[in-house]
């Protein structure tokens, strides 16, 4: 007969003669418990703990009681031995189901219930399959374990052991009872082992329910944790415990955990990155006979990615309704600040922001819905002042900068107050604050909103924000509105200015401190070195009354002293620093005091004193530490050094460039290439006088020390006027023979008229 090979299985014969039964050698029987005993197993210890508990389960199902499954690790006292037993209470195995059912390699009652996890009849006997050593040659081991049984009122302990040819069952004892029906699987273990069976007891059992473990208090679990209290939340799809497990979608077979191969479901792993169980009953797909993995046959691959698309749905519902139910100024930002953020009980959520877009969000019964929102940090600057206090700082590479929003005020990493009312600033309640934070901020309300900024925030053009009657028009009413719900989220997270408690011991002790200064002190002189000046005895009263920054340390803080200095030389004013002290009209003086009275009272000061000097400088009014520079000076000129250092080649290229070739008349001679010109000098000119006339390539170093200069990269605005100059040059280059022949004056600004008739006709352009 012809047979269609694609079909053969449904073919039908038209003659028994030829058909034949396989069957199994007379000889295979060792090697076939070999290999279902030992050789399928991967993972033996891990095999052990999933089918032996998975065991103790079915035996609860199929005597219908809800007591917890117990592994416990005891030790014999007597030989030393560690032992890990798997309890169950279950209906016990009589003396004929040892023989008949678990005494029999793929025999089984469980092929007929889904509830039940078992089925290929292997299961029970996996301790065989883990190998201890016997020490007592290469390759030598032992396997056995026992089974302690309780069947009506007689308790049974068993030895399964490798035999000759198979494993074999040993009675070793039976006694009467009273104890409950149940069995346990009590597994011999190697001390270097016991790391393992909990590591794989965590990953294995993770969605079992109802397990005690005890005895494995003191057990290092590489970072996983037997926990005999665990919640396992359960959506119509999906099961989530934690993360422990994986990060990736994956299977949840009865109770038993499986990765996911989505290679062989060809679909991209990074789409699935979610901590989540499908739900899987027993039956529903199929495994390999190790139990180990899932078999991927075409029925399985095609259930797995229904289950994969019927969670991901699941999910996206439950964050949309979640996201339906925002009403508040404060869920909104909860919600925006950490978008997909999807809470599947209480304090328990997963991020699932790669599920939704932004755009796809329902805020229909959120009470501002009607206008455009701005980010929480642009409403914030819109709707309140917030200004800084103490050790101020402004720039970009400090963490104490408030920008204000709510994912700020919630951090709670900066002391804020706020006021209710017009701030009216306290001296020894500010004086209290500077003392017990080196920064802080005083935020208040803004009364009004400017049109413009409405206009340019919200994208609402309005004419008025009041009414004839002095009333605000409606969308004004509801930023008033807003404004103070959103004041609520700062009140909550910070605290009341003008509750703020001055302690009267600090109240005490600032009095104290200004009666110290009497008359007679503050006439003493004190000897004190000028950085880059001369040495001097100063008047106390002359410091205590000088009003601008003074810098001041040590003899050892001499170098931090200079580098300061210098900073402040090459970036702000070389000519102020204060570099001595007229003794004879007690006056500070620096280069502009005697010859520039448009200066004068340009100065600042950085100076040397002895270690018991020291103490008076807390008089001064404006006195810091060299640590301090930054945030009170430097930070002014951080868009300039790093402009300097960004634009370093671009003006050392410009500076090649002839007169000629700079002029802003070049475009008498060529309109394209003046205008060219005409761009590059308009950037020069823009930059910081800093970075044009000021040589700070030296202080680099110094000022590493304050500014990211590791990796400096130009601007897009700069390499195009980089790339302008190479042009300008390369033009340059072509006409300098031509020029140098005829020895015109072109060194000269372009003005004459004749020159310039004559450069149109020979200069290549």
């Amino acid at each position: 007969m012809k047979m269609n090979l694609k079909e053969l299985s449904t073919q039908t014969t038209e003659t028994t003669t030829d058909r034949i039964k396989m069957r199994l050698s007379e000889n295979a029987t060792s090697m076939v418990f070999q290999i279902f005993t030992k050789n399928i197993y991967s993972n033996p210890i891990g095999t052990v703990v999933r089918e032996i508990t998975s065991n103790c389960f079915d035996s609860h199902i199929e005597a219908g009681v809800n007591a917890p499954v117990l592994i416990k690790k005891s030790i014999d006292k007597e030989t030393g031995t560690i032992h890990i037993s798997f309890i169950d209470y279950g209906v016990g195995m009589s003396p004929d189901r040892i023989k008949n059912i678990y005494g029999v390699y793929f025999e089984s009652t469980k092929r007929v219930d889904n509830q039940q996890i078992g089925g290929f009849g292997i299961g029970g006997k996996t301790p065989l399959a883990y190998k201890r050593s016997t020490g007592h040659g290469e390759g030598e081991y032992d396997n056995s374990f026992y089974v302690i049984t309780i069947f009506d009122k007689v308790k049974y302990s068993y030895c399964i052991y490798e035999g000759a040819e198979t494993p074999e069952i040993s009675l070793i004892h039976s006694e009467p009872t009273t104890e409950h029906n149940g069995t346990e699987i009590r597994v011999p273990v190697l001390e270097k082992d016991i790391n393992t069976f909990t590591k794989e007891m965590v990953r294995q059992l993770y969605y079992f329910e109802n397990i005690i473990f005890e005895g494995f208090d003191d057990e290092y679990r590489y970072g996983e944790t037997l926990m005999n209290e665990y919640q396992i939340i359960r959506g119509k799809t999906f099961f989530y415990r934690g993360t422990e497990y994986s990060e990736m979608m994956h299977v949840c077979l009865g109770r038993v955990a499986y990765p996911i191969d989505y290679n062989v479901l060809g679909l991209n792993s990074g789409d699935y990155r979610l901590p989540l169980a499908l739900r899987l009953e027993v039956g529903d797909i199929s495994v390999t006979a190790s139990r180990e993995t899932i078999d991927y046959s075409e029925k399985t691959i095609k259930i797995i990615k229904k289950k994969l698309a019927e969670a991901m749905k699941e999910v996206i519902e439950m964050l949309s309704k979640q996201y339906g139910n925002i009403t508040t100024l404060k869920q909104y930002f909860e919600v925006k600040n950490d978008f997909g953020r999807l809470y599947l009980h209480k304090d328990i959520s997963i991020n699932v922001g790669n599920l939704i877009q932004k755009n796809d969000i329902d805020f229909s019964n959120f009470k501002y819905s009607f206008m455009k929102m701005p980010n929480d940090k642009q409403l914030f600057r819109f709707f309140f002042n917030s200004k800084q206090y103490g050790k101020k700082q402004k720039s970009r590479y400090n963490h104490d900068f408030f920008e204000g929003g709510y994912s700020e005020l919630v951090k709670q990493e900066i002391a804020l107050f706020y006021v209710d009312a017009e701030f009216n600033r306290k001296v020894m309640k500010q004086a209290y604050l500077n003392m017990t934070h080196s920064t802080f901020y005083i935020i208040t309300k803004k009364s009004q909103f400017p049109l413009y900024d409405i206009a340019e925030l919200f994208n609402v053009q309005l004419d008025k924000a009041f009414d004839d009657n002095g009333k605000p028009v409606d969308f004004v009413q509801s930023l008033y509105e807003l404004q103070e719900e959103y004041f609520d989220i700062v009140r909550e997270y910070t605290k009341n200015y003008d509750k703020v408690e001055v302690p009267e011991d600090f109240i005490l002790d600032r009095k104290n401190r200004k009666n110290m200064l009497s008359k007679e002190m503050r006439n003493t002189t004190i000897p004190l070195k000028f950085v880059g000046g001369y040495k001097e005895r100063v008047k106390l009263d002359e410091l205590f009354n000088y009003n601008q920054p003074i810098f001041y340390g040590t003899q050892e803080d001499e170098g931090k002293l200079r580098k300061i200095y210098d900073m402040y030389c090459g970036l702000f004013d070389k000519y102020a620093p204060v570099s001595s002290y007229s003794g004879y009209d007690n006056k500070f003086t620096n280069h502009y005091t005697s010859n520039d009275q448009k200066n004068k009272k340009k100065s600042i000061m950085f100076i040397i004193l002895a270690h018991n000097n020291i103490k008076y400088m807390e008089y001064c009014k404006k006195a810091y530490k060299p640590d301090e520079f930054f945030i009170k000076i430097l930070y002014r000129k951080e868009a300039n050094v790093m402009t300097y250092f960004q634009t370093y080649e671009l003006r050392e290229n410009w500076n090649g460039v002839g007169k000629l070739y700079c002029s802003n008349n070049f475009e008498k001679i060529s309109i394209r290439w003046g205008k060219k010109i005409n761009e590059v000098n308009a950037f020069i000119n823009a930059l910081p006088e800093v970075s044009k006339t000021t040589d700070i390539g030296y202080l680099k170093d110094e000022l590493s020390e304050h500014f990211d200069l590791t990796n400096v990269q130009p601007t897009k605005e700069q390499k195009r006027i980089s790339k302008l100059i190479a042009e300008i040059l390369k033009l340059q280059e072509s006409n300098n023979n031509i020029l140098e022949y005829i020895n015109l004056p072109y060194h000269n600004e372009v003005e004459n008229a004749v020159l310039i008739d004559v450069l149109k006709k020979v200069m290549v352009l």
